[in-house]
């Protein structure tokens, strides 16, 4: 394939973007292996070959968020390969417009796929930055996917660790400590590390020092900071725990009764592990008092990192908050976007609860996608409820649906509609039941 470079449209330290055309008119990026330090030979050759293979890595990858590999030459030299051109990245629309409209969430929301996808597969971005990550145009949509994955682990190429000077602009800026001078250590963790400080970009309220905890206050002070602890075992445990806490900050909270109640809300929304008592304490007040508007506050504030400690350290609790947690789901209505958060929640207890618990969390997560046309929680449904599924809880699941009859039916043929699937691709127990029941 000839390409005729238009012109350049950024460089870093291991490689230059360039603006190029095929011969049929079509325009992408082209990333090309480019050292711009001075380092010896072997170094160089070290760096090239980790280049290429991030590259055949990222090649493999499908997912909307992630800024697709399409085509290249990795055995050119230099090596290169080619991507979609973006419309803008994340650093000059927040720089044109700091909340992005009010829909800063969303953006968040997209960098929250990616890394998702990307730590399914023990794949660690590294390098996340507002630079990095870019935005698209598909038809009237627009949406964020995250490039430029860190490739060099600076102390296999003995590169040194990069000055304090200019570093508030540079990779450092959004680094998590532990990894500035050994990319091997980086986890799921440090890329955490990473988003904390692209939303502290956009709801900050004071210079932050690279390398550093996040301390301020304000709604997102506790977010930020928990993003950013120095020890990482300390931060959120994944990025979707980070996305879900930051929608929970838009939810206005019903007036409450009693300071006991108060006081859960407070510890849940420090996103701190809370003791076995205080679990206690409050599961034993939703479970008196489901319905209320102090039952409701704590419901709405447990979030999915909180959810998933409960169930480990406290089985027996974590149980029981999951069969209300999934009675208030499945009876309640919430904003749209507020729904993937939920369905991750009603997952850890699916996860981890008794067969009781599990079903009627499936059943919330069904009820929850198909009445509010969620597609992200339909599919988790469904992939969830597969061929996979344990056959003891797919009859035990079985039991529910013959007892919803004719409204199962059109739940499920909603969910049909909704993300293009058949009920065969249900575990075959349940495909069976609904043959019977829906004829």
């Amino acid at each position: 394939m000839a390409l005729t470079k238009i012109r350049t449209l950024g460089s870093g330290g291991f490689g230059v973007v360039d603006l190029v055309e095929d011969d049929a008119g079509a325009h992408f990026a082209r990333k090309t292996f480019h050292v711009l330090q001075n380092l010896p030979p072997q170094i160089i050759e070290n760096v090239r070959r980790r280049f290429a293979r991030e590259a055949r890595t990222q090649m493999g990858i499908r997912h909307r968020n992630i800024v697709p590999v399409v085509d290249g030459d990795l055995d050119h030299d230099p090596p290169y390969y080619l991507m979609p051109v973006a419309v803008s990245s994340l650093q000059d629309d927040l720089a044109r417009d700091g909340t992005l409209g009010g829909a800063w969430i969303a953006a968040i929301a997209d960098i929250v796929a990616a890394l998702d996808e990307l730590h399914s597969m023990h794949i660690y971005h590294r390098d996340l930055k507002t630079q990095n990550v870019l935005r698209f145009e598909e038809g009237s949509e627009q949406f964020y996917a995250v490039s430029d994955f860190g490739l060099i682990a600076m102390n296999e190429t003995r590169i040194s660790a990069l000055t304090m000077t200019g570093m508030a602009k540079g990779s450092d800026y959004y680094t998590a400590p532990e990894i500035t001078s050994d990319l091997r250590r980086a986890s799921p963790q440090s890329d955490i590390y990473s988003l904390g400080c692209i939303i502290h970009d956009i709801v900050g309220t004071q210079p932050r020092i690279p390398c550093h905890e996040i301390r301020e206050d304000g709604p997102y002070g506790a977010i930020l900071r928990n993003c950013t602890r120095t020890d990482a075992s300390r931060r959120f445990k994944s990025a979707k725990a980070v996305l879900d806490a930051l929608i929970s900050v838009s939810v206005t909270l019903p007036p409450l009764t009693n300071e006991r109640t108060s006081g859960f809300v407070e510890q849940l929304n420090q996103h701190e592990p809370l003791s076995e008592a205080a679990w206690r304490g409050l599961v034993e007040l939703v479970e008196d008092e489901f319905g209320s508007n102090d039952a409701r506050a704590i419901l709405v504030s447990v979030g999915l990192d909180q959810a998933s400690d409960l169930c480990t350290r406290h089985p027996e609790l974590g149980d029981r908050l999951g069969q209300i947690y999934a009675r208030w789901v499945h009876g309640s209505s919430f904003a749209f976007e507020r729904c993937d958060a939920l369905a991750n929640v009603l997952e850890v207890f699916v996860d981890a609860g008794s067969f009781e618990t599990k079903v009627d969390c499936l059943m919330a997560m069904l009820e929850l996608g198909t009445s509010h046309n969620r597609w992200y929680v339909e599919r988790k449904f469904f992939q969830l409820c597969g061929p996979s599924m344990d056959d003891n809880l797919a009859r035990r699941l079985g039991v529910e649906f013959r007892a919803a009859g004719s409204d199962l039916c059109r739940t499920i043929g909603r969910a049909e509609l909704s993300i293009q699937v058949s009920r065969g691709q249900l575990h075959p127990v349940l495909a069976q039941i609904l043959e019977e029941v829906c004829t």
